[in-house]
């Protein structure tokens, strides 16, 4: 459901204007990611201290990267713990795992292994400890940066460790690069540039797709991000580029050319399972259909599920990942039927101030494009897109959880939880599910760094009560959260997102 740019690129001032809006970006970000540290401590509720007497920003800033770095010099110790390392399906029992320099440092039968003397101990008695969680499909807002701050922290008190964002800007690699160094808290960052084709606003020519492209590896993004259409030509020339450059292409099918080229083209991960709907399912839609009554075109929408089969199997074949963020679309039909249990939900009072106004009914962009008989539709094509993904599991293709956070409904971190839920809903295991979220977004973006818990892999963690094989739902029953090494507990978590609270959003 990514929102395409309002404004056309095919101009000489609009192809300099890139240029232009790159250096003001680069410019901006000594003020405005620089207050990222500040915005921090005060969302975290940590800054009264820090903030006051003084009032030096950079005071601020420094004492939050203090925070950081004593937490990452601390050795921890999970003691007889229940780890689930998410190479197999398997749960290890009676584990210690020793963290240090942000690392997995040991791992074996906690009476083989020794706890080095300082280490912060924790005490895993009938708890579980499985890898930090990945969205793989986020939009780090770019509102405000207290909007930004707020979203990291979302996503690491839910335990999401890593997150590949859909639309990135210089902004974003300067973030990036920022939490890696440990500077600011968040989840590791990777990040598509600019999206390749605004179409209808712009369908760019083969030479435009080249350049940007190389534009964007060198500028340094780590993905490449399709969204509208494409000549056959232009289509073909992304990914000729793209793999030559080292580079995955992600993104929207080709809706103006269905999933023939797509498949042909082997492009490498398709951004939402409701692709399907519009460069297959209903691709080139019978004309017919747009006067037809309610009745008839739901039960068109059911005609489609014989032809599941042959397009999952086309889809392993071409090796395509799909990311099914099957509850952004499926959360479109319920906010439309009625929005109000929505915005009751728990988890909205956590919502910083401009996403809560974005999801709020007056605001609201799904309410303000379509009227509440369209729920049904909406519905009922969401649950032909789990049957999809059903149909897609059983042809062997792998899938990436990813939610589209923070469109409406989508509350960072939370919303993750949600597509696991969806998920397995639609006919995964809970393991196959949390692979989704963890071994398998390692593997596509090429990292050894993460996706699973073994000795030298990087400390992103997640301690739970219950085993998240058993029940998926256990995976959200978190009781402690280890970024990068840096081990927060439920009470640290817990104050965290209380710093968040705001009344209620709704009618």
């Amino acid at each position: 459901m990514d929102r395409p740019l309002k404004k056309p690129r095919n101009t000489p001032w609009l192809r300099f204007r890139r240029y232009v809006l790159m250096g003001v970006g680069l410019f901006a970000l000594v003020f405005g990611i620089g207050a990222l540290p500040v915005a921090f401590l005060y969302f975290a509720g940590q800054s009264n201290d820090a903030t006051r007497g003084n009032g030096a920003g950079g005071d601020a800033a420094a004492q939050m990267v203090k925070q950081l770095q004593a937490k990452q010099k601390q050795i921890v110790a999970f003691i007889n713990i229940n780890v689930v390392p998410m190479d197999t399906e398997r749960v290890l029992a009676g584990q210690t795992v020793i963290v240090k320099d942000g690392r997995i440092a040991e791992m074996g039968p906690a009476e083989q292994i020794k706890v080095p003397a300082g280490a912060v101990r924790v005490d895993g008695r009938g708890k579980y400890l499985l890898p930090g969680l990945a969205d793989m499909h986020v939009h780090l807002d770019g509102s405000d940066e207290q909007t930004t701050a707020a979203m990291l922290q979302l996503f690491v008190a839910n335990g999401v460790t890593t997150v590949l964002n859909l639309y990135g800007t210089p902004r974003h690699l300067e973030l990036r690069e920022l939490i890696a160094r440990g500077s600011v808290l968040g989840p590791q960052i990777y990040t598509s540039g600019p999206f390749i084709s605004n179409a209808p606003v712009h369908t760019p020519s083969p030479e435009e797709v080249e350049s940007d492209v190389i534009e964007q590896k060198r500028a340094g993004y780590d993905i490449i991000k399709i969204h509208g259409d494409f000549s056959r030509e232009a289509y073909h020339k992304v990914f000729e580029v793209a793999h030559r450059a080292g580079l995955k292409v992600v993104g929207h099918a080709p809706r103006n050319l269905g999933v023939e080229a797509m498949f042909e083209e082997k492009q490498d991960a398709v951004a939402h399972a409701e692709e399907y709907i519009y460069a297959y399912f209903f691709f080139k839609r019978d004309p017919k259909m747009a006067n037809a009554d309610q009745e008839t075109r739901l039960r068109n929408i059911t005609e489609q599920e014989s032809r599941i089969p042959a397009l999952a199997e086309a889809t392993a074949k071409a090796g395509t990942w799909l990311i099914p963020t099957l509850t952004v679309y499926h959360g479109i039909g319920l906010q439309v039927d009625d929005i109000d249990p929505i915005m009751r939900r728990p988890e909205m009072r956590y919502l910083p101030p401009s996403l809560a106004s974005r999801f709020a009914p007056e605001n609201n962009t799904y309410l303000k494009r379509f009227k509440k008989d369209t729920a049904k539709i909406f519905l009922a094509q969401a649950d032909l897109l789990s049957k999809l993904v059903k149909g897609m599991r059983e042809a062997g293709v792998k899938m990436l959880a990813g939610t589209d956070t923070p469109v409406p409904s989508m509350v960072p971190g939370f919303s993750l939880h949600d597509e696991l839920q969806e998920l397995v809903a639609a006919g995964l295991t809970p393991y196959e599910a949390l692979r989704t979220a963890t071994a398998n977004p390692a593997e596509f973006l090429g990292s050894n760094e993460f996706g699973i818990v073994a000795i030298g892999k990087r400390a992103d963690l997640i301690l739970v009560d219950g085993d998240p094989l058993k029940s998926i739902s256990h995976a959200a029953r978190r009781t402690g959260v280890m970024v990068r090494g840096r081990w927060f507990t439920e009470k640290e978590l817990g104050q965290m997102l209380d710093g968040f609270v705001t009344p209620p959003v709704g009618r």
